[in-house]
């Protein structure tokens, strides 16, 4: 007898064939048998009457050598073949396909097991040659250590669809995936073990993609002093491996209000030395990964003490604290640095032209692909007064300078940092930025402000696309006070997790290994041990080749799901953020309509806010076996899983039934952060 769980997927595959009989009661037949046979079998059924349910249930084993055949009776005559002829094929339990040949029977091959682990990225070491590819550009794959795995299978992988594989033969190999754009894929090498299970030996995400803007994977570099040039490769091939697409200059230049310095050697605003040539070399680098570099500075400030005046920097472009423009504002820094920062009115149109006059000589000099804007932040009420006594609201002159910037330099990407939310409303809606980036302090520091900004960010811009970039640090008292110390990895993932699962991305990775822990880029007090820096190469390998699961969405869902594990269960939506010792669900749907449940372990946390200011979040239990009865109002053909805690990110399939509206399945593991896909 027939296991109509073992069948339905392949009826999905004939969907586009026969949508008619699919409206008709009792209208398709299913049989199997082990042999050809009689078309249709001798046993067949009407799936409208088989015991789980009304097509609500999807294959996830099929007998080996089994045929199964499917007819229509609909029209109370002799049964008619839904579909061509031909082989329906499933190669492996990743994937299944339709092809059109000859024969008349449905082969299926048996599922493969995984035997599960946590490889190490070093024990295969996965590099590609580039952070990111255009469209119809080649990937050049390297396995340095391919020799030491015989028998090893590469195999390319777009969500759970597998679009090729092929032996592993060298060390240096290249693949040509498909030319549509903004996709992502994972690349995973596997063998057999004695019991015909898959062992996952490693894997490493690929991006495809014409931009960066549409998924912003920000990195920073901050140390140009001369003599570099050796290191340069090194460093940013650490960018590289992680996939960073788009890379922030911090405090390259020479002045604020004059950032260009044609001499080989000049001084930053801290009196650091920086070489031009390590600056042209970084960029040069960076650019041979695909990455896009922006040059940082403040969008409205002027060394005062530092020769502004001399520089052609005006007293009427200045904003005050009275209408008398007898008090200028200005940014404190400490004494042995050049200058404290004088504030000038970003609306003034003689500073925009004066600044563009500026820009146009970085252009010309350096090969920078944008401009990343700076500010600091709400002053005092947010108004102030220009040089003639007029008062106006900071935040509301920020658009008038970017679509400045964009006019002069209309080939060229533009960020502006919102600090503490300060201006977002009036940057995402200039209409020029190609992302909003958000720098979060005290005042936003729940995980609950993580959403709103990202919701907040999408609705000023008017487009859902608009990602966001959290510039939040991490440990900030603790590295302030524990020099030399490393970062606390549970509070890292766990914020990392949260912010990727809610489609935002987070600066934090820059040149040489580095992790940024407080708004001075320089800074290293804390650093990433190796077992951070292992988890963090497999978390952007996660957010690259599943981007369009996690970043392509269009709508967030409010689903019922519960527990039939005993697992606590909290729903992160608009109304709820997430509780303490409960697994949190935050669901959302692809515009390809998948339904993607990021679940995320807060069974152990000892506080709801990101930043971790002490270093003091505990490493989450892992949890195992989380049995979920999903309130789901269609068919689901394929449900999976991946996470980047476990498996090489690679996709498991999940066995799942599905009957009326209510779909079960078991997820595994979650350790920090496992993603769940019904199809």
């Amino acid at each position: 007898m027939i296991d109509y769980k073992k069948t339905m997927l392949a009826v999905l595959g004939l969907w586009a064939f026969a949508p008619s009989a699919f409206c008709q009661n009792n209208g398709v037949w299913i049989g199997a048998s082990s042999s050809a046979g009689d078309f249709p079998a001798s046993n067949s059924t009407a799936m409208a009457a088989a015991p789980t349910g009304d097509f609500h249930t999807g294959i996830v084993s099929v007998g080996e050598m089994e045929r199964i055949s499917f007819a229509d009776y609909g029209d109370g005559g002799s049964p008619s073949r839904l579909g061509g002829a031909g082989d329906k094929e499933f190669p492996h339990s990743e994937n299944w396909a339709y092809e059109i040949g000859q024969e008349k029977d449905i082969h299926a091959v048996p599922l493969r097991g995984v035997a599960s682990g946590k490889p190490q990225t070093g024990d295969f070491d996965l590099w590609t040659d580039k952070a990111c590819y255009k469209p119809g550009e080649t990937v050049w794959i390297q396995a340095a250590r391919f020799a030491d795995y015989p028998g090893a299978t590469v195999r390319y992988r777009r969500g759970m669809e597998v679009l090729k594989e092929e032996p592993l033969r060298q060390e240096w190999w290249p693949w040509n995936p498909p030319t549509t754009d903004f996709r992502g894929y994972l690349v995973d090498v596997y063998r057999l073990d004695s019991e015909g299970r898959e062992v996952i030996l490693g894997s490493i995400g690929v991006d495809v993609s014409s931009h960066w803007n549409r998924y912003p994977r920000n990195g920073y570099t901050a140390w140009y002093e001369p003599g570099k040039e050796p290191y340069i490769g090194g460093d940013v091939a650490f960018l590289n491996r992680r996939h960073i697409n788009v890379v922030q200059f911090q405090d390259w230049h020479w002045k604020h209000h004059y950032p260009y310095c044609g001499d080989a050697e000049y001084t930053d605003i801290a009196n650091n030395k920086v070489s031009l040539n390590v600056v042209k070399e970084l960029i040069s680098s960076q650019h041979g990964y695909n990455m896009a570099s922006l040059f940082y500075n403040l969008g409205f400030g002027a060394l005062e003490n530092d020769d502004a005046a001399k520089d052609g920097v005006r007293e009427e472009w200045y904003y005050y604290f009275d209408p008398d423009h007898s008090r200028k504002d200005y940014h404190d820094l400490p004494e042995d640095w050049k200058s404290d920062i004088t504030f000038v009115d970003p609306g003034n149109t003689d500073w925009q032209n004066y600044l563009c006059d500026r820009n146009d000589e970085v252009y010309r000099n350096l090969d920078f692909d944008g401009f990343q804007v700076d500010q600091v932040g709400r002053r005092g009420d947010g108004y102030f007064y220009d040089y003639w006594g007029n008062r106006h609201n900071m935040a509301d002159r920020f658009p008038s300078l970017l679509q400045a910037f964009k006019r002069r330099h209309p080939g060229k990407s533009l960020i502006m940092n919102s600090v503490s939310k300060h201006g977002a409303d009036q940057i995402a809606s200039s209409g020029v930025v190609d992302a909003c980036y958000s720098e979060l302090w005290s005042e936003e520091s729940s995980f609950m402000d993580l959403y709103w900004v990202i919701f907040d960010n999408k609705k000023a811009s008017g487009n859902d696309d608009m990602k966001t970039i959290f510039a939040c640090y991490m440990n900030y008292d603790f590295a302030d006070k524990n020099p030399g110390k490393p970062f606390n990895n549970p509070g890292v993932l766990l914020t990392d997790a949260c912010m990727f699962a809610l489609g935002a991305f987070h600066l934090e990775l820059g040149t040489g290994g580095n992790m940024l822990g407080r708004e001075y880029f320089p800074n290293t007090n804390l650093h990433m041990n190796d077992e951070l820096k292992e988890s963090i190469t497999r978390y952007y390998d996660f957010i690259t080749a599943y981007e369009n699961y996690i970043y392509d969405t269009s709508h967030e869902l409010t689903p019922t799901v519960t527990s039939l594990s005993g697992h606590k269960l909290s729903i992160w939506n608009y109304a709820l953020g997430p509780q303490p010792r409960k697994v949190v669900v935050y669901a959302k749907e692809t515009k390809e309509g998948a339904m993607v449940f990021h679940l995320l372990n807060f069974m152990s946390t000892n506080s709801l806010s990101w930043r971790d200011l002490n270093a003091d979040m505990p490493r989450p239990e892992t949890q195992t076996g989380i049995t979920l009865d999903i309130d789901c109002d269609r068919m689901v053909s394929r449900v999976w899983a991946a996470t980047p805690d476990s498996d090489a990110c690679a996709p498991r399939p999940l066995e799942f039934t599905q009957s009326g509206r209510s779909l079960k399945v078991t997820v595994p593991s979650l350790e920090y952060w496992t993603m769940l896909v019904m199809e």
